[in-house]
């Protein structure tokens, strides 16, 4: 059977450096944010590509047929894979978006029961929260706060930021659907702490190893030299080197307001 993997998270989680180990680790296809208003789908393979909407605002969104097509595609795909997505995606279509909550629910409840389920989670929400706002105040094509291209990112000028009650409340009803989500459909799945996951990769990939049976990519393999077999080993791959996030007590204007918000 092939294995169709969703890492289940919320934005700016850290689940990029998460869901790219997963792929290299167990040779994996990324489909990356395959349900996001902001990527392309191009049916060729799982490539997808950065779309230039501004994100913070509620504009090019997907149609419900273009969401089923997505998943009919998935369902179909011959080799094992993973994608990511936040189950409040699946709703925000220009039919869904002021869908009823339960229905909306259902609905998301329907798309990822197609998929093999990873939950991501972070325990410190203060530095997400700062890193959601910094996103939502940037060049939305450039992506120059949040790009993961080391010669694209920038830092926020100090005190040049203020978040603002709307954006914790928006933030939070993010947080407490993905968190209802989970409470709602778990069974048992591989659950990782981004924290956890800086401090001890190795011990978080192995629970879905031993979850879902899954083999590493092989850490060893054949080859010949001078028409003698050898074999060499090849170390598993290792997590990217996360970037640090910005001193956000010195970016924003009222860092110790923010900190109140989540008290």
């Amino acid at each position: 059977m092939v294995q169709k993997l969703c890492l289940v998270c919320t934005p700016r989680s850290g689940s990029y450096y998460l869901l790219d180990h997963i792929a290299r680790y167990f040779d994996l296809e990324n489909g990356k944010e395959w349900f996001g208003r902001v990527k392309k789908v191009h049916y060729e393979g799982l490539r997808t590509s950065p779309v230039d909407i501004d994100h913070s605002v509620n504009e090019g969104l997907l149609t419900n047929k273009e969401m089923s097509l997505r998943l009919l595609y998935l369902k179909n795909y011959p080799t094992p894979f993973i994608i990511k997505c936040m189950p409040f995606q699946i709703t925000k279509t220009i039919e869904r978006d002021s869908m009823p909550y339960e229905d909306s629910q259902e609905t998301a409840a329907k798309y990822m029961r197609n998929f093999s389920l990873i939950y991501m989670e972070t325990r410190d929400k203060i530095p997400q929260f700062c890193f959601d706002v910094i996103s939502k105040n940037q060049d939305y094509v450039k992506r120059n706060f949040t790009s993961y291209n080391t010669l694209v990112r920038e830092v926020p000028k100090a005190q040049s930021l203020t978040a603002t009650k709307e954006h914790f409340i928006s933030f939070m009803e993010r947080q407490n659907y993905v968190k209802d989500f989970r409470e709602r459909n778990y069974k048992g799945e591989p659950l990782i702490y981004w924290e956890d996951y800086i401090e001890f990769p190795e011990q978080q990939i192995h629970k879905i190893e031993r979850h879902y049976g899954l083999k590493p990519w092989d850490v060893s393999f054949d080859y010949s030299e001078n028409g003698i077999k050898q074999k060499k080993q090849v170390l598993p791959f290792q997590k990217k080197k996360v970037m640090a996030h910005a001193d956000y007590e010195t970016v924003f204007t009222n860092y110790e307001e923010i900190q109140s918000w989540f008290q």
